[in-house]
């Protein structure tokens, strides 16, 4: 048989496959396969163990960022959550979440002082901080990146707002790099539901708590009742992220966010260990 009769013949397969009702398969992009499998191998996880260091754009300094570096163990279900600040000025400090215990909130022990109870919104805990120590660990990165998937899906655009842009070495570990470019980032208002807080409507918008305050200077924290009023909000996480996809764990174990004004926080993860076994007194101060 000819090449132009063989080309023949399978034009006509396809069209009757096609007539028949067939499903034709596309196999999956390789960015969809890197998202897809960071998204449930974090979605499965019990636990982890790591040191983060965070970088935070602070409001009113723009030539200065909040640093912090802290050892963290993090039980996924129940949530339990211990940390330890490692770099000044809280060296040293202490900070304990167990659900149901101490009325849910978060037992600190710094330095010489006995162990004290403070709500996870704080001041004294939050203060120059992105987010609430309830956030430790990696569950809020899927839920705002599933969100970004379901979004672009909705508009087709899949491909043009998530996209694989080679491999890199971070940390001594060969890593995807994923960058997440949304092209309708914008801000916009909304008004916030009968006895919502400010962390409550970051919560439901997958939003920064501390960009919604950021955005609307008049906040007074974020247990601030803000039913019935207007916010000023940013529609969707960052107008851009950058993510370091461990190719051996599936986990993002470097997060950039930028916004309009340039990067907007930064979380670097070393020592991860995925689904240790803990210890009695692993949650514990």
């Amino acid at each position: 048989m000819t090449r132009n009769k063989v080309l023949i013949a399978s034009f006509i397969t396809l069209v009757l496959l096609v007539n028949m009702g067939a499903t034709i398969i596309t196999p999956a992009s390789q960015t969809r396969q890197i998202v897809d499998n960071m998204l449930a191998t974090i979605a499965k996880h019990q636990g982890v163990t790591f040191v983060m260091d965070a970088t935070e754009r602070i409001v009113g300094k723009p030539t200065q960022n909040n640093q912090i570096e802290m050892f963290a163990r993090v039980n996924v279900n129940p949530l339990k959550i211990y940390g330890k600040v490692l770099k000044d000025p809280s060296k040293g400090t202490e900070l304990l979440f167990i659900t149901g215990q101490h009325e849910n909130k978060i037992r600190v022990k710094s330095g010489w002082l006995p162990a004290f109870t403070l709500a996870p919104t704080s001041g004294l805990l939050t203060k120059n901080q992105h987010h609430t120590l309830l956030t430790s660990g990696f569950t809020i990165v899927h839920r705002i990146v599933s969100d970004g998937v379901k979004r672009a899906d909705g508009r087709g655009k899949f491909d043009e707002v998530f996209k694989y842009a080679g491999d890199v070495v971070y940390q001594n570990r060969n890593c995807y790099k994923l960058t997440i470019d949304d092209p309708t980032y914008t801000y916009t208002t909304v008004v916030g539901l009968k006895g919502e807080t400010v962390l409550a409507l970051a919560k439901r918008l997958l939003v920064s708590e501390y960009h919604i305050m950021e955005l609307n200077p008049s906040s007074r924290g974020l247990d601030e009742d803000v039913s019935g009023k207007t916010i000023k909000v940013s529609s969707s996480y960052a107008r851009k992220s950058v993510l370091y996809i461990d190719k051996e764990t599936n986990f993002p174990i470097y997060q950039e966010m930028s916004d309009e004004k340039g990067v907007y926080e930064k979380y670097e993860y070393s020592n991860l260990v995925i689904n240790p076994t803990f210890k009695a007194d692993d949650f514990n101060l």
